[in-house]
């Protein structure tokens, strides 16, 4: 658990922090936001993991959790249906990744405030020129104003995405798919494991290792919305 006053781990956490009570034999990351490239890597090259090619796309994931995708998809081809990886970043990320796609919402949304009148140019300069974790702070912040910075700008940035370093993809136990629009897909993969963690992060699944009517006694809560099921931290 984070400080007490470490307000953006926590905010973080809430978000994202479902991973962290993932069980079966896979390992959870060390700390919520990995403060470097050297760091991440380091921890990521001691973890079990096993890589597959799936609809062309190599896909790396723990080995429990990859072998819980390929049951997935086995029961999935016996339906007539598919679960396939949503791009070269569905699955494991490094820490540059990580930061770039940050960056995919941050700077655009600095743009779009400022052209709005709700930032000024020397303020949309100052953030971009930050170090990752001052401008995890800073955008957080201004998200607590209303200034969002998720892809259309209508919502946090932490439903779409994590902050450097942060991301459930770096413990190589998330996968973004294809096919999640699919209720049928999302009852196969809650079947193996897989569930649902980020609201409103609609391609996101998280492999969390359990059957999901045991989710609550780690520490999850259920939200739906808009006919879908997200597991979160039940308390921050």
């Amino acid at each position: 658990m984070p400080e007490a006053g470490d307000w953006v781990a926590r905010r973080i956490l809430k978000a994202h922090g479902a991973v962290f009570v993932a069980q079966g034999s896979v390992v959870c990351p060390p700390s919520i936001i990995f403060t470097d490239a050297a760091g991440c890597a380091s921890w990521q090259v001691r973890v079990n993991t096993r890589r597959e090619n799936i609809n062309g796309i190599p896909v790396e994931l723990q080995t429990e959790a990859m072998e819980a995708l390929l049951a997935a998809r086995s029961e999935a081809t016996q339906r007539n249906l598919r679960i396939t990886p949503r791009g070269t970043w569905a699955a494991r990320r490094n820490y540059r990744d990580t930061e770039k796609i940050w960056s995919r919402r941050v700077i655009p949304g600095l743009a779009f405030w400022q052209r709005r009148g709700k930032l000024s140019a020397r303020d949309a300069a100052r953030i971009r020129g930050l170090a990752p974790a001052q401008q995890v702070e800073e955008i957080l912040r201004l998200e607590a104003q209303g200034l969002f910075f998720s892809k259309d700008f209508s919502r946090p940035v932490l439903s779409s995405g994590s902050a450097p370093g942060a991301s459930q993809h770096i413990s190589m136990l998330a996968l973004d798919i294809n096919e999640h629009s699919r209720a049928a897909v999302r009852t196969i993969l809650a079947r193996h494991g897989w569930f649902q963690t980020v609201v409103s992060d609609l391609p996101h699944f998280t492999y969390l290792g359990t059957l999901q009517e045991k989710l609550p006694a780690l520490g999850l809560r259920k939200t739906v919305k808009n006919g879908r099921v997200y597991w979160t931290p039940a308390k921050m």
